[in-house]
This record gives structure tokens, sequence and C-alpha cells, in this order.
């Protein structure tokens, strides 16, 4: 349900990064649920699928352990997700692998990143206004943004959020 919700949040974001000549390029980790991931329009962008999970590794993405998955989908984070999931009728059948996290890059031209997140709950994503911060956008222009905007940028630096640890939820 999380992964669904954030993709769908990202989504949010698409017509205004069409506008701006942005790609929305999303990678899951297997082919399990695509198919209904991609029918239900949870998301917005380019779609790829990484079984080996090259890519997670490649960026220090870590698994969650089997010990700290409980404690965290008990979280206030994960809790209020999961009460948003309902309200929207997002579902989720708790298939596939629940233990991979992600995270999310803003890349420029030429490769730079502009803004990293990495997900330390199942139910953490990066913020819109983040993502439109680090592409030097305003959120006017934008259909809807999502929850508050935490993220530190610097003149030509990465952009980067820290979410607040679980044990503060």
């Amino acid at each position: 349900m999380f992964c669904r919700l954030a993709a769908q949040e990202l989504s949010l974001l698409s017509p205004r990064l069409s506008r701006e000549n942005v790609r929305l390029v999303g990678i899951g980790l297997e082919e399990l649920g695509v198919e209904e991931f991609v029918e239900k329009k949870f998301w917005a962008g380019e779609l790829y699928i990484d079984e080996k999970k090259k890519s997670f590794n490649d960026l220090g993405y870590k698994r969650f352990s089997i010990w700290s998955l409980p404690g965290l989908l008990l979280s206030r984070i994960a809790r209020s997700q999961a009460a948003l999931g309902k309200e929207r009728g997002v579902g989720g059948d708790l298939r596939g692998d629940g233990y991979q996290n992600g995270g999310l890059l803003v890349v420029g031209k030429g490769g730079k990143v502009l803004y990293s997140f990495v997900q330390e709950n199942p139910a953490d994503h990066a913020a819109n206004e983040d993502i439109l911060k680090a592409l030097n956008l305003s959120a006017a222009g934008s259909e809807q943004a999502s929850a508050s905007s935490t993220a530190t940028c610097g003149d030509g630096d990465v952009c980067s959020v820290k979410p607040k640890s679980p044990a503060s939820e």
C-alpha cells in the first residue's frame, strides 16, 4: 500500500514535470503486482523493473529486517499512511518483497544529483515540495503538493532530507 500511495503522490507532479520537460521514472523491484499497479494508474511516469535489485544495492538502499519492520509498521507515519490508503481505496495485498527500502533521486542534466531521499520507514516518501525545490520550480504550477517541505538545498549542492526517525513517531 505504501509504495502505491507514494507513487500516487509523485504522480501529482507529472503534468508539471512534463511541461518542464522533466522525466518521471520509477524503478520497481519485481514483476509481481506490476500489471495491477499500471492498470489502476498508481504511477504516471516511466516504469522499469530491476529484479536483481542492482540499482537498489548500488544506491545503498538497505533492507528492513524482520525484527525492525513490525515496529516501523506501528509508527505514527505508517498508521497515518495506512489510514490515507484506506480512505483513497488504494488497497494492497502484502505480496512481494516488503523488506526492501527505496528512495528518490532528482538528477539534473549531465547526471548531477540535485536531490536525494532515502526511505527509513516503509511509509516514508519524499515531499513533492522538496522535489520541486530541487528543480527550482515553484509549487504554484503544480496540481497539488504533499506534506511539509523539509529539504535543505544549497546553491549548486545536493538537496537532501533525512526523515524523522521511527523512534520519534
